[in-house]
Protein backbone atom coordinates (compact mmCIF):
# COMPACT_ATOMS: atom_id res chain seq x y z
CA UNK A 1 0.00 0.00 0.00
CA UNK A 2 2.71 2.07 0.78
CA UNK A 3 3.86 1.61 -3.15
CA UNK A 4 0.84 2.95 -4.42
CA UNK A 5 0.61 6.50 -1.69
CA UNK A 6 3.97 7.20 -3.06
CA UNK A 7 2.81 6.26 -7.17
CA UNK A 8 -0.12 8.50 -6.68
CA UNK A 9 2.33 11.08 -4.66
CA UNK A 10 4.47 10.94 -7.84
CA UNK A 11 1.97 11.33 -10.16
CA UNK A 12 0.36 14.18 -8.39
CA UNK A 13 3.97 16.11 -8.51
CA UNK A 14 4.72 15.58 -12.37
CA UNK A 15 1.32 16.29 -13.34
CA UNK A 16 1.24 19.64 -11.11
CA UNK A 17 4.47 20.73 -13.04
CA UNK A 18 3.84 19.92 -16.11
CA UNK A 19 0.55 21.98 -15.42
CA UNK A 20 2.44 24.81 -14.11
CA UNK A 21 5.05 24.51 -17.34
CA UNK A 22 1.99 24.93 -19.22
CA UNK A 23 0.16 27.75 -18.03
CA UNK A 24 3.85 29.37 -18.09
CA UNK A 25 4.36 29.15 -21.66
CA UNK A 26 1.28 30.30 -22.52
CA UNK A 27 1.46 33.63 -20.19
CA UNK A 28 5.37 34.34 -22.36
CA UNK A 29 3.40 33.50 -26.04
CA UNK A 30 0.17 36.11 -24.44
CA UNK A 31 2.60 38.50 -23.66
CA UNK A 32 4.21 40.80 -26.34
CA UNK A 33 7.96 41.05 -26.10
CA UNK A 34 9.55 44.22 -24.92
CA UNK A 35 10.28 46.62 -27.32
CA UNK A 36 13.81 47.42 -28.02
CA UNK A 37 14.82 50.96 -29.11
CA UNK A 38 17.47 50.67 -32.44
CA UNK A 39 19.01 54.09 -33.37
CA UNK A 40 20.40 54.37 -36.72
CA UNK A 41 22.98 56.69 -37.80
CA UNK A 42 22.26 58.37 -41.08
CA UNK A 43 25.00 60.29 -42.88
CA UNK A 44 23.16 62.98 -44.52
CA UNK A 45 24.73 63.16 -48.34
CA UNK A 46 27.00 65.69 -49.62
CA UNK A 47 25.98 67.27 -52.61
CA UNK A 48 28.34 66.83 -55.55
CA UNK A 49 28.06 69.66 -58.05
CA UNK A 50 26.42 68.85 -61.57
CA UNK A 51 26.88 71.06 -64.69
CA UNK A 52 23.41 72.40 -63.91
CA UNK A 53 25.23 73.99 -60.90
CA UNK A 54 28.20 76.10 -63.02
CA UNK A 55 27.39 79.51 -64.33
CA UNK A 56 27.29 78.64 -68.39
CA UNK A 57 27.67 82.37 -69.33
CA UNK A 58 30.76 82.72 -67.29
CA UNK A 59 33.17 82.45 -70.47
CA UNK A 60 32.00 83.05 -74.18
CA UNK A 61 33.10 80.31 -76.54
CA UNK A 62 34.76 80.53 -79.99
CA UNK A 63 33.51 77.11 -82.15
CA UNK A 64 35.95 76.12 -85.16
CA UNK A 65 34.55 73.65 -87.95
CA UNK A 66 37.11 70.57 -87.97
CA UNK A 67 34.72 68.15 -89.42
CA UNK A 68 34.54 68.99 -92.93
CA UNK A 69 30.64 68.77 -92.69
CA UNK A 70 29.07 72.14 -94.16
CA UNK A 71 27.18 73.71 -91.26
CA UNK A 72 28.50 71.33 -88.26
CA UNK A 73 29.98 74.69 -86.30
CA UNK A 74 26.41 76.16 -86.66
CA UNK A 75 24.58 73.02 -85.28
CA UNK A 76 26.94 72.99 -82.38
CA UNK A 77 26.49 76.74 -82.11
CA UNK A 78 22.50 76.13 -81.68
CA UNK A 79 23.10 72.77 -79.59
CA UNK A 80 25.10 74.56 -76.50
CA UNK A 81 22.76 78.31 -76.84
CA UNK A 82 20.16 75.63 -76.17
CA UNK A 83 22.30 75.39 -72.63
CA UNK A 84 22.92 79.14 -72.10
CA UNK A 85 25.89 78.59 -72.95
CA UNK A 86 27.57 82.19 -74.47
CA UNK A 87 28.85 81.28 -78.35
CA UNK A 88 31.58 84.39 -79.26
CA UNK A 89 31.82 83.38 -82.74
CA UNK A 90 32.23 80.35 -85.41
CA UNK A 91 34.62 79.60 -88.11
CA UNK A 92 36.11 77.00 -89.75
CA UNK A 93 39.36 75.21 -88.40
CA UNK A 94 42.46 75.18 -89.88
CA UNK A 95 42.00 71.64 -90.57
CA UNK A 96 39.51 69.16 -91.33
CA UNK A 97 40.65 66.16 -90.13
CA UNK A 98 39.08 66.48 -86.48
CA UNK A 99 37.56 63.07 -85.35
CA UNK A 100 36.63 64.18 -82.02
CA UNK A 101 35.41 67.20 -80.92
CA UNK A 102 38.64 69.03 -78.88
CA UNK A 103 38.01 71.36 -75.71
CA UNK A 104 40.68 73.96 -75.70
CA UNK A 105 40.63 76.23 -72.21
CA UNK A 106 42.71 78.65 -70.60
CA UNK A 107 44.39 77.82 -67.44
CA UNK A 108 41.38 79.89 -65.42
CA UNK A 109 38.56 78.17 -66.93
CA UNK A 110 37.79 75.74 -63.92
CA UNK A 111 37.93 71.88 -64.59
CA UNK A 112 33.85 71.87 -63.46
CA UNK A 113 33.09 74.47 -66.20
CA UNK A 114 35.04 72.20 -68.75
CA UNK A 115 33.12 69.03 -67.88
CA UNK A 116 29.43 70.59 -67.66
CA UNK A 117 30.60 72.03 -71.49
CA UNK A 118 31.73 68.18 -72.30
CA UNK A 119 28.76 66.90 -71.13
CA UNK A 120 26.38 68.96 -73.25
CA UNK A 121 28.49 68.31 -76.19
CA UNK A 122 28.40 64.74 -75.90
CA UNK A 123 24.56 64.82 -76.13
CA UNK A 124 25.65 64.53 -79.96
CA UNK A 125 29.57 64.52 -80.73
CA UNK A 126 32.49 62.55 -79.39
CA UNK A 127 34.46 64.33 -77.67
CA UNK A 128 37.78 64.12 -76.31
CA UNK A 129 38.58 63.31 -72.73
CA UNK A 130 41.08 65.94 -71.92
CA UNK A 131 40.72 69.81 -72.53
CA UNK A 132 43.78 70.92 -73.75
CA UNK A 133 45.27 74.10 -72.59
CA UNK A 134 45.81 77.50 -74.55
CA UNK A 135 47.49 80.55 -73.76
CA UNK A 136 44.30 82.82 -73.51
CA UNK A 137 43.76 82.32 -69.45
CA UNK A 138 40.03 82.88 -70.01
CA UNK A 139 39.57 81.71 -73.75
CA UNK A 140 37.38 78.64 -74.54
CA UNK A 141 37.91 77.44 -78.12
CA UNK A 142 35.55 73.91 -79.28
CA UNK A 143 36.56 72.27 -82.52
CA UNK A 144 34.02 70.00 -83.73
CA UNK A 145 34.86 66.63 -84.97
CA UNK A 146 33.30 64.31 -88.08
CA UNK A 147 32.45 61.88 -84.76
CA UNK A 148 28.98 61.45 -83.38
CA UNK A 149 28.43 60.57 -79.92
CA UNK A 150 28.44 56.88 -80.77
CA UNK A 151 32.12 57.05 -82.48
CA UNK A 152 30.80 56.74 -85.96
CA UNK A 153 31.68 59.21 -88.27
CA UNK A 154 28.82 61.92 -89.42
CA UNK A 155 30.26 62.22 -93.30
CA UNK A 156 27.86 60.68 -96.01
CA UNK A 157 29.14 60.02 -98.89
CA UNK A 158 27.08 60.64 -101.66
CA UNK A 159 27.91 58.44 -105.15
CA UNK A 160 26.46 58.81 -108.63
CA UNK A 161 26.19 55.65 -110.72
CA UNK A 162 27.31 56.65 -113.98
CA UNK A 163 27.77 53.72 -116.89
CA UNK A 164 27.76 51.36 -114.03
CA UNK A 165 30.78 52.61 -112.24
CA UNK A 166 30.80 54.26 -109.20
CA UNK A 167 32.41 58.10 -109.04
CA UNK A 168 32.30 60.04 -105.58
CA UNK A 169 30.30 63.09 -106.01
CA UNK A 170 33.66 65.63 -105.27
CA UNK A 171 34.91 64.05 -108.42
CA UNK A 172 32.67 65.02 -110.50
CA UNK A 173 33.31 68.36 -112.58
CA UNK A 174 30.30 71.39 -112.77
CA UNK A 175 28.83 71.50 -115.58
CA UNK A 176 27.61 74.53 -117.37
CA UNK A 177 24.11 75.98 -117.04
CA UNK A 178 21.59 75.89 -119.72
CA UNK A 179 20.23 79.12 -120.63
CA UNK A 180 16.73 79.25 -122.75
CA UNK A 181 16.87 80.16 -125.61
CA UNK A 182 14.20 82.85 -126.67
CA UNK A 183 10.92 81.64 -128.33
CA UNK A 184 9.46 83.24 -131.36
Amino acid sequence: MLKVIIGAIIVVIVGAGSYLYYKSSQEKLATPPKETAITTVTKKPTPSPTPNQVAVDEYSIEILNGSGIAGEAGRAQALLENSDYIIDSIGNAEKYDYGQTVIQAGADVPKSWIDALKSVLEEKYDVKARAEEIDDAEAVVVIIGSFDKNGDSMVVEEVVDKDASEVAVGDLTPTEEITPSPTP
